[in-house]
């Protein structure tokens, strides 16, 4: 049994305190630790806790791991957000560089974006870091000790935390002489230090509130203290200490919701009689008060202003102290004003953002402000990832299709996106290439926004020079070139499919589609794509509807589709999201009829926009997986079998090619031989038999002799193009770290779909066995144990492999039966 020690987990004491020199010498020598500016602590909290690098759709970006919510178990992941946070990040970054006030970053977009997320889970990095002591954040009290022997001592703090350089006068007058202590302090530090100290503007301007002010004055003119010096007083009364924010205690963190929060108030410091009378011993006569407000708790850290212009009774008075912190960096109390150190961060709706300019009489505000857009996902992975995390308690309670979050995200990212309708084009693309673009269907979109390189080393490595991740690269301390070192940044999704995997693209699409096609597809309607479409709470909704109208056991796509279609018939009236403003169709031509998988729809069916015609391309979409998973655990194969098999072919294919080469045969043969992984045996010539056998299945009908040559070709001509690549040093078989299944997707799927003869198996009695394992199982009982054996074992190849429920792997193989998705008399033969 473990053992709680609370008095080790409560061990918390009070940070050390120091003396007002020995901050001064701290300072001197490290100067680095006491110049953190907002946002430079919020850069560096974002850093801190490490990264990752997703390249999705031809794109590497960081992935930041504070958004795993690495704080919470993931309770508040933010999924898919990269493009939006690398914004975020880069204008916080940048405003530590500038030399003006910090810009107010607004965070603009539909509702259930993830915008509050992003802020919570930063606010929460930044509490953490600075309480890791990752960082050194210092500030000061005044310490005013009792006379006549007493032991008590009354602290006094200033509400806004300052940084204790603060307490050096920018401006001193000395006798018959002004000087500038602040900048004599860094002058010597920049000299000491041979130049190489950056200090930040605020901390050459920035001055004291005036409470504190109005302190050091009274005990200044303190007829005790005359004589003694500023610094004789600051050594006296001051002493720093080690601070940490606190969300919880508003320390360094505001979250407010309403901008009348802004306003500093004032209010008196209640004290005891005893710490009263010590006061007056030291300052007499002078009123101890605080400030209150979100502008003085945020100081030195972070403000959040949650859906910023999201009342309408909001008055242009209501924005003042925002308008002067974003302006001057400076917050209004007393007649005078306080610097303040503030990054400012507002998150709102579009509809709110909109309203913006009917809330002021003047544009003030938006001159302050950069917007930072955060849309819905148009990652169907990153969306699957969301559905499983908030819909995890479905499991425990019932049985669910392993392929139910997948189609539902799907469908959502469908209904967010926008056509292609490019009429500028890159100078280096074909005719053929440009075509392509334009022609992409909403679903084949929806796979190149979620495909993951096949090659994310090369996609990084052969990015433009001028490409902005290598300069993201560069702050990071990121070689591109060390393929080991990035190797172990780069994070792949577990769902994600290849574009040849997905079965939507030729192999001449794919030969066209390269990193930059991906690239400019997306940028195209950046950042307006996203911005319509379901919201993923919406979702949920539909997704409670698809198990509350289940039998209260299993939870089927069918029923999910079934509450899509419903939804589509009740309309905009009650599902508000399906009233888009669709211009585009008005120049878009009518799309053709096309085919997915086996089935095919109509012209104009299906199309971006038709939400109605989406449902039919996501229920297409789910028919081409479920008669994948059927395929293969009918074929009963493993993959990396069939695999091996196509890879053996393929070397096979390259050495008779090179023995027909006459001329070259002496070289081009010893370069194609390989040792046989099982024999161990070298291999200089083609195993005829062998080829002749999978040839029977990926090309019955051709000559063997063209085919064998025109697959040699295609690889050698794919291979001097850099369209397929080899791990180095290795040949075909042996190589692993390739794109081989990408470039010959299409013999692999019929290898795949192919079971050797079974005997006493035929494909009807099989066919009929399933429905009556299911609606009749004494019936089923009947069936010759041949066929009761092949049903078993497909129903177990699919729980194993798919992670399906025993029965509803079985209610999926009879569905896919009644909706004629699958044949067995074509899989067996």
């Amino acid at each position: 049994m473990s053992h709680f020690d609370a008095k080790n987990v409560l061990g918390y004491t009070r940070n050390r305190t120091l003396p007002f020199s020995h901050f001064i010498e701290e300072f001197i020598q490290t100067p680095g630790d006491f110049l953190h500016t907002s946002s430079t602590l919020l850069a560096r909290a974002i850093e801190y806790f490490d990264f990752d690098i997703v390249v999705r759709a031809g794109e590497p970006i960081i992935s930041y791991r504070i958004f795993n919510d690495i704080f919470n178990k993931g309770t508040n992941a933010v999924f898919g957000q990269e493009a939006a946070v690398k914004h975020l990040v880069a204008a916080i970054d940048s405003a530590g560089k500038e030399t003006g006030p910090n810009r107010g970053l607004v965070l603009v977009g539909p509702p259930a974006s993830g915008k509050t997320n992003i802020i919570d889970l930063i606010t929460e990095a930044l509490e953490e870091y600075t309480k890791r002591k990752a960082v050194k954040l210092y500030s000061f009290f005044f310490e005013f000790k009792g006379k006549g022997g007493s032991n008590r001592s009354l602290e006094v703090w200033s509400s806004f935390f300052h940084n204790p350089l603060l307490l050096f006068p920018t401006v001193l007058s000395l006798g018959d002489r002004v000087i500038r202590p602040r900048q004599e302090l860094f002058n010597h530090v920049h000299e000491m230090h041979k130049g190489k100290v950056v200090f930040p503007t605020y901390y050459h301007n920035a001055m004291l509130d005036k409470c504190s002010l109005d302190i050091i004055e009274g005990l200044l003119q303190n007829p005790t203290n005359r004589g003694k010096s500023l610094y004789n007083i600051l050594e006296e009364y001051v002493r720093v200490e080690e601070i940490v924010f606190s969300n919880g205690q508003a320390t360094g963190i505001a979250n407010i919701d309403d901008m009348k929060q802004l306003r500093v108030r004032m209010r008196h410091l209640d004290l005891s009689g005893e710490d009263k009378a010590i006061l007056a011993e030291h300052v007499p006569g002078t009123d101890i008060y605080q400030y209150a407000g979100a502008i003085v708790s945020a100081n030195r850290g972070l403000l959040h202003i949650h859906d910023a212009f999201g009342t309408d009774n909001s008055t242009e008075a209501d924005y003042k102290p925002l308008l002067m912190l974003l302006g001057s960096g400076k917050v209004s109390i007393e007649s005078t004003q306080a610097s303040v150190d503030n990054t400012v961060v507002m998150t709102t709706n579009l509809e709110e953002m909109a309203l913006l300019d009917k809330q002021l009489t003047s544009s003030k505000l938006l001159d302050r402000i950069e917007k930072i857009p955060v849309n819905y996902l148009l990652d169907a992975n990153s969306e699957m990832d969301i559905l499983k995390r908030d819909m995890e308690i479905m499991k425990i309670n019932y049985q669910v299709d392993p392929n139910l979050l997948r189609i539902a995200a799907y469908y959502a990212v469908m209904t967010r996106l926008l056509p292609p309708s490019r009429k500028k084009w890159p100078s280096n693309w074909s005719q053929r290439k440009q075509n392509l673009y334009n022609d992409i269907t909403v679903e084949k979109k929806l796979f190149l926004y979620a495909c993951q390189s096949d090659d994310p080393l090369a996609t990084i490595q052969k990015l433009p020079h001028w490409h902005p991740f290598r300069n993201e690269a560069l702050k990071l301390n990121l070689n591109l070139y060390d393929p080991e070192a990035l190797e172990k940044l780069i994070k792949r999704h577990p769902d994600a499919i290849s574009l040849g995997e997905s079965g939507l693209f030729s192999n001449e699409e794919l030969a066209l589609i390269d990193d930059e096609f991906m690239r400019e597809l997306f940028r195209e309607h950046y950042p307006y794509e996203g911005r319509e479409g379901i919201s993923v709470r919406q979702l949920q909704n539909i997704m409670r509807n698809t198990i509350s109208n289940s039998d209260g056991r299993k939870v089927h796509v069918g029923t999910f589709l079934s509450q899509l279609k419903r939804m589509i018939k009740e309309g905009s009236e009650l599902h508000h999201w399906m009233s888009i403003d669709n211009k585009w169709k008005k120049e878009r031509k009518t799309l053709p009829s096309r085919k997915i998988g086996r089935f095919r729809l109509g012209a104009g069916e299906g199309d971006y926009g038709d939400f109605a015609g989406l449902v039919k391309v996501v229920q297409s979409l789910y028919f081409m997986i479920i008669d994948k998973e059927i395929t293969e655990a009918t074929v009963d194969r493993n993959p990396n079998e069939i695999e091996e098999d196509l890879r053996r072919y393929l070397q096979y294919t390259l050495l008779a090619n090179a023995l027909e080469n006459k001329a070259f045969s002496h070289i081009m043969v010893p370069k194609f031989s390989f040792i046989h992984p099982t024999t161990g045996e070298k291999v200089d010539s083609p195993d005829i038999h062998f080829m002749t056998s999978l040839e029977k299945v990926i090309a019955p009908d051709r000559d063997p002799q063209h085919f064998r040559r025109e697959i040699a070709q295609k690889f050698l001509g794919m291979q001097s193009s850099g369209e397929i690549f080899i791990q180095e040093g290795k040949n075909v078989i042996s190589s692993r770290s390739d794109n081989v299944l990408v470039c010959f997707h299409d013999l692999f799927s019929k290898l795949l779909s192919h079971r050797r003869t079974v005997e006493g198996i035929d494909a009807e009695l099989l066919r009929d066995a399933f429905f009556q394992k299911k609606n009749n199982y004494s019936y089923y009982k009947t069936y010759s144990i041949e066929i009761r054996n092949m049903v078993e074992t497909i129903l177990k190849n699919m729980v194993n492999r798919f992670g399906y429920p025993e029965s509803i792997a079985l209610d999926t193989v009879v569905f896919a039966l009644r909706k004629q998705v699958i044949n067995f008399s074509e899989m067996i033969s």
